[in-house]
């Protein structure tokens, strides 16, 4: 099953909403919501999709693609009609804060091969080689160098690097540990044609890893025909994402939320400019050093740049800064085209 679109008609901050998750007609395998703080983002997934959180049961319309074509439910009327139920069965939620340990992911792992093996008809070896062909796929663009090798006696993962040398889950480093955790249930045969959503995707993931997590979801989405539907503050997980996979949530005039077309592709931009052209953010430093910095530049537009006071506010925000600085050496060469255009007079 995969979701096409959300009407709401009255909750909360959304008055009249509509949302798409097509591309033209065809429902879209991954989609990232972003958009300011207590734009709704939260409520979307939890309260509209998910449906468990809402106390008032939200009037809207959704309209899904599932295996006998297009549905469309109309809520809260539809709640408990069977059809409702047995569709909205297959969509998980998961929220902010719910990382699991390595011992927990250990047991996760653990509990997928016992149930390969018993439910499955697998042979050990069957169950392990799927496992591996599991970790492959979430860590195919990484590189990974390791294999899983099987469980001990002791009933621990182990792992093998390609010097032949064994070490337990604990071996791998924190980001495979981090993407491991969150991306490998997903990768199972247990979500397959499922909804997955997922609430602030970046939490507790290191910066390298949100830069690759939406390709790895690309290929879970991919594996299994999975809908997944994402949000995210990160401006580097907005910067690994297509113009065609973004739903902006922004405030109208009256403060409701509407969704905001993506005017251009933040694909492998700079975190610069998905900040500045995407989350409005108009300081990409403490506003301190912004005005410090800007000061600068109005003494040299003034020709002020040989004054005492110049001289002194370069050397302090230099000290700050360091003298390699972007923005500083900027400041320095424009000094230094400002005198050659003296002298030039």
């Amino acid at each position: 099953m995969k979701l096409k679109h959300i009407h709401i008609d009255k909750y909360k901050i959304f008055r009249d909403f509509d949302i798409d998750f097509c591309l033209g007609d065809k429902p879209q395998n991954l989609i990232v919501i972003t958009g300011n703080n207590g734009n709704g983002k939260t409520t979307l997934l939890r309260d509209i999709i998910f449906g468990t959180a809402a106390t008032v049961k939200p009037y809207s319309i959704i309209t899904v693609q599932n295996e006998d074509g297009i549905v469309t439910f109309t809520l809260p009327t539809t709640c408990e009609d069977e059809s409702y139920t047995k569709d909205f069965s297959k969509v998980k939620f998961y929220p902010t804060n719910t990382d699991i340990s390595i011992e927990q992911l250990q047991n996760e792992i653990l509990n997928y091969v016992d149930k390969s093996i018993n439910e499955k008809g697998k042979t050990s070896f069957g169950a392990y080689t799927k496992i591996q062909s599991l970790i492959n796929d979430i860590f195919k663009e990484i590189n990974l160098q390791i294999c899983f090798k099987g469980v001990s006696q002791d009933k621990k993962l182990i792992f093998v690097n390609t010097a032949e040398e064994e070490f337990g889950i604990e071996g791998l480093s924190a980001g495979e540990q981090q993407i491991l955790s969150k991306m490998f249930i997903l990768f199972t045969e247990d979500m397959k044609n499922h909804i997955i959503l997922i609430d602030e995707l970046e939490t507790s993931l290191h910066p390298a890893c949100q830069t690759q997590i939406l390709s790895v979801l690309r290929r879970c989405s991919e594996a299994n025909d999975c809908q997944i539907i994402v949000t995210t503050q990160s401006p580097l997980v907005i910067a690994s994402a297509y113009k065609e996979e973004i739903r902006l949530l922004v405030r109208d005039d009256s403060g409701y939320v509407k969704v905001k077309p993506c005017d251009n592709s933040p694909y492998g931009w700079l975190v610069e400019k998905v900040l500045r052209e995407i989350q409005g953010v108009k300081y990409l430093r403490v506003p301190e050093i912004e005005n410090q910095l800007d000061k600068l530049k109005e003494l040299i537009k003034e020709e002020k740049y040989e004054s005492d006071v110049f001289k002194q506010k370069l050397a302090t925000i230099e000290t700050t800064l360091g003298v390699s600085d972007p923005d500083l050496i900027l400041i320095r060469m424009e000094v230094l085209r400002q005198k050659k255009k003296r002298i030039m007079k």
